[in-house]
């Protein structure tokens, strides 16, 4: 799956951008209209070609591009007047109306370099340290009372403190405990 996002506050440009990238044998990942909604599915993907209009429902181009600054590139289509609003480093700017070719063109370009450059996801933890640390988590909420996501920042927190990898610090307080 391509790790590309389709973003625009106008549905119909939503699917208009969809199925030429989908005529040209690229899948999205995911279209939104909102910059939150396409915030979380580019974290979630761990980078990603964002493609936009200026304009979403809560945020706009160079404020979304800030936002994913070093995890995503933006292709902004839009107007010529709205895009010399956009003076960010991972921003492309494609002025309307666009021709097939040049969009094709600048996202050719853009996946060369996201491909170099950006951080893609962290890989998975494997399943002896998920489990290490759902068991220290459950130790910390049975004696200590505390939900599980603050016995997850605890561990977090801690970790951190002691410059040591999460599944290291559920090792050390399952020790610490006396638990096997």
């Amino acid at each position: 799956m391509d790790r590309i996002v389709v973003a625009f506050a106008n549905e119909e440009a939503q699917r208009r951008i969809c199925r030429l990238l989908e005529s040209d044998g690229w899948s999205p990942a995911a279209s939104c209209a909102s910059g939150a909604e396409a915030i979380r599915t580019v974290r979630k993907l761990g980078s990603a070609i964002v493609i936009c209009g200026f304009k979403l429902r809560d945020i706009t181009a160079n404020d979304l591009a800030a936002d994913l600054q070093g995890t995503a590139l933006l292709m902004v289509v839009s107007s010529a007047v709205n895009l010399d609003f956009c003076q960010r480093d991972n921003l492309y700017k494609l002025p309307t109306p666009i021709s097939r070719s040049d969009f094709f063109a600048t996202l050719d370009l853009m996946r060369q370099f996201e491909e170099a450059h950006l951080h893609h996801a962290p890989p998975k933890r494997k399943e002896a340290e998920q489990q290490l640390i759902r068991k220290a988590k459950e130790l910390l909420m049975d004696t200590n009372r505390m939900t599980e996501s603050e016995a997850h920042r605890f561990l977090q927190k801690r970790s951190m403190d002691a410059g040591m990898k999460l599944a290291d610090m559920a090792q050390y307080i399952l020790d610490s405990y006396g638990v096997p």
